[in-house]
């Protein structure tokens, strides 16, 4: 076999086990287990724990957690808005933001949210640099009740 053949030869051979599952290790694996929980925790297959509930007008604004807690660091939480009856309503855009009260000047997380396919559920990740007492202010704007927040205040773990 001439060397450009063989080179052709090679390009065809399967790749070995051990190279996919490396690759899936390194790849997928992250992207895997991120979807993994996204999907329990909509589909109720993860217990939720009600951390906290504010009135707003008609709406209570609800934060769900799978743990006792929210937690410094990397993590995510459940907002939810629902009306007196207890039923999920969609707010629209939703926004939030974090600071921790610190002589001179507040410390600030990060509060990403994004829209589930459930409407009035929506998943928040965040970023809180250290444990202690946080004000996390969530903001929505539907057409019945523009420019809406609640602010709740907690302990992060």
């Amino acid at each position: 076999m001439t060397a450009q053949a063989e080179d052709v030869a090679q390009a065809f051979r399967p790749v070995g086990r051990t190279k996919v599952l490396h690759y899936l290790k390194n790849s997928m694996r992250p992207w895997f287990f991120a979807s993994l929980t996204l999907l329990l925790t909509a589909c109720g297959g993860t217990k939720l724990t009600e951390l906290q509930r504010v009135k707003s007008g008609p709406l209570d604004v609800v934060l769900l957690s799978p743990h006792d807690a929210i937690r410094h660091g990397q993590d995510s939480f459940i907002i939810e808005f629902r009306s007196t009856d207890g039923a999920l309503v969609d707010v629209g855009d939703v926004k939030a933001s974090a600071t921790m009260p610190m002589p001179g000047s507040p410390m600030f997380g990060s509060i990403e949210v994004k829209r589930t396919s459930v409407a009035g559920r929506y998943t928040a990740d965040a970023k809180f640099d250290m444990a202690g007492s946080w004000r996390t202010t969530i903001q929505w704007s539907v057409s019945s009740s523009p420019g809406s927040s609640v602010t709740f205040s907690g302990n992060v773990q």
